[in-house]
């Protein structure tokens, strides 16, 4: 019984065993050593043999209110965004100016950069044979902008404040490159403000000119159309909306009184056909000056009256004196000239001869007055058709000048504004950006970061230690001991062969294999890393600008 060996129920295959995978870890622990000793052997040489990169940074503040405008204002919905978004501009702004060709062309040209021979002769070797036919000059300075391009960095730690810093392999060229970036910045910044509030001035005075020229021209548009209603209006009618009634009702009195009178003066001359067989005719009376006279006082009593009647109660009504004095003179005056022009005739017809003409007088006064107050209703009934429009045309005008009175003002106070800041810009005290703090010469290099780099190199070997093992294992398909094979096959294990001294065929090609596998994952690792080390470390030598900058000369070649 003690030979019988003791059989284990199956295991649950859901279950996870640590034991089994902590044996196959220890059994090929040295597919995570190699690597990992590896890493570490590669980084400690590399991170020695890399170029440091020193960073120096000038470090300004900046207040433009004017970089949102207003009308984007209002849209921002808090203090928090709008100071962001103001930030985000600014900062875009900056990085966008001292990257630009123009720029960075004026700092070669200040700090002599294009004169080093170094770089000259770099520029030479690496054009060839330069099929466009471009200048050195130009090729230098092509070279020299893209170099500094891409070490300028603008970054902001604050709102409001910003900082722009200059990465190169020498200390003193990155601090001469950041102090004289900055520099140059707020000079070239301050000129262009300069030059816009000159520009917002001249157009300032251009637009005042014009909106000048439109106020004249829509204030006297105004006055005419004011003057066109000014006739227009009442007190050259006395015809108007508050007796216009009463005007029609006096209008249907007169013309009956006109009928009348037409009435009389065709009975009168009926009486006088069938009397006489005809109407004498008389070239005296109408053109003696007594009669006419007498017509001119009944002409002026009738206008008279007619006012005094359209004026209502503010005025005394017209008393009858003068209508019968000087119907009567013209009564008598027409039966002198009858008497006299027609004695050939019986005196019995005198006085029907004198009242034929002294009804035409009356019905001439009749008619007269009837057209005149008709004249008088036509003239307000146009007056009063006309008066809309024009006050229509008198409110726009109105608008159009008070506009023009409003933009002419604002363009006025911008001109006097753009005076004012021309003056605080050429000095100090407008200026808003300012230097709180200079660049530096540096004194530690910020790249490479040794701890970084081993760190990563340390994880990449145990990272490929660990495929390593996952990758064997998982190709290896043979049993390590007789629980697995029970476990896998599901049958019981009745004996073993004993392992031979000189072992098996199989087992000696398998070793070959491991060996090649060996030696090809180890070749493959380090030059994996040992290349990534080596681009990184160009990549950090191509930092340089190959001109070191010394305060005692301009440009000096860097000797390698």
């Amino acid at each position: 019984m003690e030979n019988v060996r003791k059989v284990t129920p199956e295991e649950d295959p859901n279950r996870i065993n640590l034991q089994a995978y902590w044996k196959v870890l220890w059994r090929k622990k040295f597919y995570v050593i190699v690597p990992f000793a590896l890493s570490v052997i590669i980084a400690v040489v590399g991170v020695k043999r890399l170029t440091p990169i020193y960073e120096s940074h000038t470090m300004l503040s900046m207040q433009d209110k004017s970089i949102i405008s207003p009308t984007i204002e209002r849209y921002v919905p808090s203090a928090d965004n709008r100071s962001q978004l103001l930030n985000q501009q600014l900062r875009s702004m900056i990085e966008t100016r001292v990257t630009s060709n123009d720029f960075l062309k004026i700092i070669v040209r200040d700090l002599g950069l294009h004169r080093s021979d170094k770089v000259r002769k770099y520029v030479e070797l690496s054009s060839g044979k330069n099929p466009g036919g471009v200048p050195l000059d130009e090729l230098v300075m092509r070279h020299l902008v893209g170099v500094l391009e891409k070490k300028i960095e603008v970054m902001s730690p604050m709102p409001g404040f910003f900082t722009i810093g200059v990465y190169d392999t020498d200390p003193t060229t990155a601090y001469k490159l950041a102090d004289r970036v900055a520099e140059t910045f707020i000079a070239v910044s301050r000129q262009d403000q300069i030059q816009g509030i000159r520009q917002a001035g001249a157009f300032s005075d251009e637009q005042l000119a014009i909106y000048k020229e439109k106020l004249e021209a829509s204030e006297k548009e105004l006055a005419r159309i004011k003057l066109a209603m000014s006739d227009s209006e009442i007190e050259n009618n006395p015809v108007n909306s508050a007796n216009v009634n009463f005007a029609r009702a006096l209008k249907q009195t007169v013309g009956a009184e006109a009928d009348r009178s037409g009435i009389a003066l065709k009975r009168v001359r009926q009486r006088l056909v069938e009397l006489l067989n005809l109407v004498p005719s008389s070239d005296l009376i109408p053109s003696d000056e007594t009669v006419r006279n007498c017509e001119n006082k009944l002409v002026a009593y009738g206008e008279e009256k007619l006012l005094r009647d359209l004026g209502g109660s503010l005025q005394a009504p017209m008393p009858p004196d003068q209508y019968n004095e000087a119907s009567t003179a013209l009564r008598a005056r027409i039966g002198e000239i009858v008497r006299s022009e027609y004695r050939n005739l019986s005196p019995d017809v005198y006085p029907l001869i004198v009242e034929y003409y002294y009804q035409r007088s009356i019905n001439d006064y009749s008619q007269f007055i009837n057209r005149k107050l008709q004249g008088y209703i036509e003239q307000y009934a146009k007056s009063y058709g006309r008066r809309p429009s024009l006050e229509r045309e008198i409110n726009r005008l109105t608008q159009d000048v008070e506009t023009n009175k409003a933009i002419y003002r604002a363009f006025l106070e911008s001109k006097t504004s753009a005076r004012i800041d021309e003056a605080a810009q050429t000095t100090d005290l407008g200026l808003g950006m300012n230097i709180i703090e200079r660049a530096e010469k540096p004194l530690t290099p910020v790249k490479p970061n040794p701890l970084k780099i081993m760190l990563l190199a340390v994880i990449f070997g145990g990272v490929c230690g660990l495929g390593a093992v996952i990758i064997t294992e998982y190709v290896d398909d043979s049993f390590r001991s007789i629980e697995e094979v029970e476990r896998v096959l599901k049958t019981p294990v009745l004996g073993t062969v004993p392992k031979m001294e000189a072992g098996f065929s199989w087992e000696k090609k398998q070793r070959g294999l491991i060996i090649v596998s060996w030696i090809v994952g180890v070749t493959l690792f380090v030059c994996i890393l040992s290349g990534a080390l080596y681009l990184y470390a160009n990549r950090l030598k191509s930092g340089g600008l190959g001109v070191e900058l010394r305060d005692e000369k301009p440009a000096t070649e860097v000797v390698e």
